[in-house]
């Protein structure tokens, strides 16, 4: 499979990677055995590059991945993971326990402080059982920029220097704070979920630019938009909730960051009917240009997709060697 290097790095990621949201119980509970068998497909198949996080799972994504990858040789895959959450131990199930099911009783919470940033990466290894980490992101700051630039921003240079990890990025759900992380010219790289799909570009106008002037990877999540463009209805899920009447009220009460304007449910329904209109139009599967999309522009290093089953990963590999005529784009 073919690899795209990472900012000015000497890392390289294989075009598709895979997300372990699922893997960590999102948005249903997957038993170990069949979380290990879908990442053991995606490796038979090519797939070199798996990011995590703390937060998925509340460590078990990254338990299970550890596992996963613990008879690997080490420099064959690129692994990312993130900081900016810590995670404790718990006597109850965690408040976002609708987002992971079958976690164990533990609660993150925020905390982009030097110190704690240093101790999630720390905690990251043990889990993972590895002694270095290839890429590592803050994760989701958005009502904490200063202390993600004064905290974690300054942990994660050390480190970079300490060459325990290769690659310095942010992941989010927006564009505007990336943006401003792309102008302290400290980063290589950025995972950014669903602003960059057929449903919503957002990015473009000002974060794609500003990534391309300063030589700044965008590693894109989220391509489904949690799944509404691969089966369009109102049981489909749109960042993380379902798309039904209480679409709305669902992602705020969760916490969930959602899109700047907060349109409506029947808005973003509409819009993906619409899309897959024209796809269907030009015999292509909603699904397979969802997927296809983000590679139309050069700064994307490597699209994630999160799978729970060892069919999904074939699917979407199946999606990513396919052929679209250019007419479906213009």
């Amino acid at each position: 499979m073919k690899k795209n290097l990472i900012g000015k790095t000497n890392l390289s990621v294989t075009e598709l990677g895979i997300g372990t949201a699922p893997i960590g119980g999102w948005p249903k509970s997957l038993e170990e055995e069949k979380a290990i068998k879908t990442l053991e497909t995606a490796w038979e198949k090519g797939i070199r590059y798996f990011d995590t996080a703390p937060f998925y799972g509340y460590g078990m994504a990254e338990e299970r991945l550890g596992k996963f990858l613990k008879n690997k040789v080490r420099d064959e895959y690129v692994i990312s993971t993130k900081v900016g959450r810590i995670i404790i131990d718990s006597d109850k199930n965690s408040t976002f326990e609708p987002f992971f099911q079958g976690s164990p009783k533990k609660e993150p919470y925020f905390d982009f402080s030097y110190d704690a940033t240093l101790k999630s990466f720390e905690d990251s290894l043990k889990r993972l059982q590895l002694d270095k980490i290839d890429i590592l992101l803050i994760h989701d700051p958005d009502n904490h920029f200063e202390e993600a630039i004064n905290g974690s921003l300054k942990a994660i240079q050390k480190l970079k220097d300490e060459k325990v990890i290769s690659a310095v990025g942010c992941g989010m759900n927006q564009n505007e704070m990336l943006t401003k992380f792309a102008n302290t010219g400290l980063v290589d790289c950025f995972l950014l979920a669903g602003r960059f799909t057929l449903l919503d570009q957002r990015s473009l106008d000002k974060l794609l630019p500003t990534c391309e002037k300063n030589h700044i990877s965008l590693i894109i999540g989220g391509v489904f938009n949690s799944g509404i463009l691969i089966d369009p209805s109102s049981t489909s899920y749109f960042d993380y909730v379902k798309l039904n009447d209480s679409w709305l009220e669902n992602a705020k009460r969760l916490g969930v960051r959602m899109p700047e304007s907060y349109e409506s449910n029947e808005y973003w329904l509409n819009k993906a009917n619409k899309i897959n209109v024209i796809c269907n139009k030009h015999k292509v599967n909603l699904k397979t240009a969802a997927l296809k999309f983000p590679y139309l522009n050069k700064n994307i290093a490597t699209v994630l997709t999160g799978v729970s089953s060892k069919e999904e990963v074939l699917e979407n590999l199946n999606s990513y060697l396919s052929e679209i005529n250019e007419d479906l784009w213009n």
